[in-house]
């Protein structure tokens, strides 16, 4: 599946469904190990347990995601402005 689905997927969802990692792997198209690496990367926020399976909502995925955007937005800002105080 292509990433406009997932961002679908996601976004059809309401806030409190709870995703398996299975869930998750089979919604990215990847395994279950390519989650525990993304966990591993911060590019998943971390699960929680539930029955001793990892689990995510949706509510957390995208409160992750936000906070990533918003920082990768704030580095970029940042970066633009010591770029255009070098060129000054």
């Amino acid at each position: 599946m292509d990433e406009t689905g997932i961002i679908r997927q996601l976004g059809d969802l309401p806030p409190d469904t709870v995703l398996s990692e299975e869930a998750l792997a089979a919604m990215f198209g990847r395994h279950r190990v390519s989650i525990k690496r993304a966990v591993d990367r911060g590019e998943l926020p971390p699960s929680v347990r539930l029955f001793g399976a990892p689990v995510w909502t949706v509510r957390a995925l995208r409160e992750h995601m936000t906070r990533r955007l918003e920082e990768a937005k704030k580095q970029a800002e940042q970066l633009q402005k010591r770029i255009s105080q070098m060129s000054a």
